[in-house]
């Protein structure tokens, strides 16, 4: 590395495979990876035997939210043959796995009423050749256009195969404390934060919704950290006035369609915020408002404030990537063999397994999840770069600790190993001529509306984050943070982002 970075900004998405959202763009290195070059790509049909081929003609809606749990994401990633077969499954309402435990019976009665199926409740069939179908490159504009302008890891890896959060918790303390599923609770691990943090690097979280970064309680509870917290639109400001941290992590809104009303809107692309009726999929058209369009936007949007800011820009490295797969074929086989993170678990993990887990073998945390995007922009980067050494999100705290706290101990044996992101800056000096993507930055002008079919109910996918805001909600009321009325769930998490960012603003005056 050549450039003398001051500033990283990490972005990370939601459940999209690599070859689902780049695997057609194209790119002149072959070491990109994706399905121009090579195959044939293909799943067994469920059932019939015939092969579906990866096509570049999905719509930016699904009529059923892929399954993504640690036992779909098992047979999916067995082989790389099951996604078909495990998107057929969901659609007609089949769990992937039973569950044990005391409360096991329970939750296999309430699986098997309510998994999968679609956005009106209703089972679906015939739809598994859908999961083949990946994004036109007309639909990535922006994120295909970092990736070619500037570089891609072509073996980025998810840490789990599993759900969102116990990848996220990679991304912030190299392990998921013994989780493969969500598990809507605190957790205490230490953080590249507070590694930052001890040796003298400032950081801050900016979010537009409940982040699931909250379930890290030490990151808030006190003052000096609680003031490090910032809606999304501060992040321009302080590229503006030249008060950027270190560190700037972005968490996406992750609210789903039934809260468009609210005005703060999902751009996190999870397939379960753009659902559809089965009846209406095959004529849908797309008009360009949806989540996963605005995902493209909030992208753009963030480039474009470094690159109006050259002084700043010239100094900072942008990672983009997405906390899994979400159930999207890959080509790519899992790595195996990576570190554990060797930590012993919270006891309260143990006792959460007592309660409720999966059926089958214990997973060691010695295999990766699906291949995932990450894109790395900056001034430093050449066009095309690739990087092809296999990295996870522990290359996130990896990463951090070497440029800003050299001296630290690694959190975890995971990113004691993982491969840094910051190798492909190597130009002696900053470009100038970076693409220009100002006309992505325009929010959509039509309505927000609900989808047809969106029911007002707070839909599987998000019911953890309400779970969390709950939580969160009774933590800072108890050290006289902020208080929340008894609303039905999706107002409360509303609420609780205002009292939340108050109680943050508050912590900045006082420190």
């Amino acid at each position: 590395m050549v450039a003398e970075i001051e500033h990283v900004v990490v972005l990370a998405l939601e459940n999209r495979s690599f070859d689902h959202m780049l695997g057609f763009v194209e790119h002149p290195d072959p070491r990109f990876d994706g399905l121009l070059d090579g195959g044939p790509y293909t799943n067994l049909a469920a059932g019939n035997g015939e092969t579906v081929p990866a096509t570049p003609d999905a719509k930016r809606v699904l009529p059923i939210d892929p399954d993504h749990s640690h036992q779909a994401m098992l047979e999916q990633l067995d082989g790389n043959a099951g996604f078909v077969r495990s998107y057929e499954k969901r659609g007609r309402g089949k769990p992937p796995g039973a569950w044990s435990g005391l409360l096991g019976p329970v939750v296999n009665l309430i699986a098997r009423l309510r998994h999968g199926r679609g956005p009106g409740g209703e089972k679906i069939k015939g739809r598994g050749p859908l999961i083949m179908r990946c994004q036109p490159p007309e639909h990535v504009a922006v994120l295909g256009t970092l990736a070619t302008q500037f570089g891609t890891f072509s073996r980025w890896f998810c840490s789990v195969p599993g759900e969102t959060w116990p990848n996220r918790n990679f991304l912030h303390a190299a392990t998921s404390d013994g989780d493969t599923e969500i598990q809507p609770r605190f957790y205490t691990n230490k953080t590249i934060f507070e590694v930052l943090e001890r040796a003298g690097a400032g950081w801050h979280v900016y979010f537009d919704d409940i982040p699931q970064v909250m379930a890290f309680i030490e990151l808030w509870t006190r003052p000096q950290r609680l003031a490090n917290w910032y809606a999304m639109d501060e992040f321009a400001r302080h590229v503006e006035d030249g008060t950027l941290p270190a560190y700037s992590f972005i968490e996406p809104n992750h609210r789903p369609p039934v809260r468009l009303a609210a005005g703060h809107p999902s751009n996190s692309q999870h397939p379960g915020n753009a659902l559809v009726p089965d009846g209406e999929y095959d004529a849908f058209q797309d008009d360009g408002t949806g989540d996963f369009a605005r995902a493209e936007t909030l992208l753009a949007h963030v480039y474009e404030v470094l690159r109006a800011h050259r002084e700043v820009f010239d100094k900072t490295v942008l990672l983009i990537t997405y906390d899994e797969n979400g159930g999207f074929y890959d080509h790519v086989p899992a790595e195996r063999g990576v570190a554990n993170p060797g930590t012993d678990p919270n006891p309260l993990t143990g006792f959460v397994r007592f309660l409720l887990h999966r059926k089958g073998k214990a997973f060691d945390f010695t295999m990766t999840g699906g291949r995932v995007p990450a894109v790395v922009v900056s001034p430093f980067v050449p066009p095309g770069s690739i990087g092809t050494e296999t990295r996870d999100h522990a290359s996130v705290p990896a990463t951090l600790r070497a440029l800003f706290a050299p001296a630290a101990e690694p959190l975890t044996a995971r990113d004691a190993a993982a491969a840094r992101f910051d190798t492909l800056l190597t130009l002696p000096e900053p470009r100038r001529d970076l693409p220009d993507l100002s006309e992505h930055t325009a929010q959509p002008t039509t309505p927000l509306a609900a989808p047809a079919g969106a029911t007002q109910e707070v839909p599987e996918h998000y019911e953890p984050y309400v779970q969390l805001a709950d939580k969160v909600t009774e933590t800072l009321s108890q050290v006289n943070l902020a208080s929340v009325s008894d609303r039905p769930s999706r107002e409360r998490a509303d609420q609780l982002r205002t009292a939340f960012l108050n109680a943050a603003k508050l912590a900045r005056t006082e420190i």
